[in-house]
């Protein structure tokens, strides 16, 4: 199941509501949002903005999805540039801390 999915399944069970609930917010079949739901279709564009319009805490998983998948790639960066970030003119060292981008903007360091 895609993250986009998981995280509709998430924020409709967080408002209580039904497939056939949401489905009627959004002028869509109950069909559709299992579709949704099960990772068997992706939301449009205008879908997806509706969904955030409706169930704003969805915006928020995907920046956190986001801000997860920066970290990750952030530690590739250092196994693939020994130790190094891959940054122009670096003056890092492989023993310089990284502090991981999730935290520095959630405010977690």
């Amino acid at each position: 199941m895609s993250f986009l999915a998981n995280a509709i399944r998430v924020a409709r069970g967080k408002h209580g509501w039904t497939q056939i609930d949401l489905a009627n917010r959004l002028g869509v079949t109950q069909g559709t949002i299992s579709f949704w739901e099960n990772g068997v279709e992706i939301p449009s564009l205008s879908h997806q903005v509706r969904l955030i319009e409706v169930m704003p805490d969805i915006l928020t998983a995907i920046a956190i999805q986001e801000l997860n998948l920066l970290d990750r790639v952030q530690a590739l960066e250092r196994v693939v540039f020994n130790g190094k970030c891959g940054c122009d003119g670096c003056s890092c060292s492989a023993e310089t801390t990284v502090t991981p981008i999730s935290s520095v903007v959630s405010g977690d360091d």
